[in-house]
């Protein structure tokens, strides 16, 4: 049941990760990459897949509950399209100057509603856990 969602957010990591690269092009010569760009450029992809590493882990947390993983499990597919969508339309599609910011801002915006949805599917798992009988 967990499997489709850790090849899912792996598949959205490696596609962050490129078109990270695409948009830094660190083999077309346009900065300087000497040891420390290249440093920055580690640090900006890990911050950028940070919240789907997140997320993978916050699903095992998840796996006791099926509507909470469930609930988690749509919330974080949503949540790894809208910031995969965000990358693309920077470096595809509405090119310009600042458009790397979107990998300074997106993966705050991730973390936020990982936070969100994590406190939603903690009152999932509170309502449907098991209530002693009353007499």
């Amino acid at each position: 049941m967990m499997r489709w969602l850790r090849v899912f957010l792996v598949a959205c990591a490696v596609a962050t990760v490129g078109v990270a690269l695409w948009m830094a092009r660190p083999w077309a010569g346009y900065a300087s990459y000497d040891a420390t760009g290249w440093q920055v450029l580690g640090a900006m992809l890990l911050w950028a897949v940070s919240p789907l590493a997140g997320m993978a882990l916050a699903a095992r947390l998840l796996r006791g509950s099926p509507l909470a993983w469930r609930v988690f499990a749509a919330g974080a597919a949503v949540i790894a399209i809208v910031g995969l969508v965000a990358y693309v339309d920077a470096a595809f599609v509405h090119i310009d100057a600042q458009g790397g910011l979107v990998f300074v801002f997106m993966p705050l915006w991730q973390w936020l509603a990982t936070i969100g949805l994590g406190l939603v599917c903690g009152l999932v798992r509170l309502w449907k856990r098991p209530r002693p009988p009353t007499a």
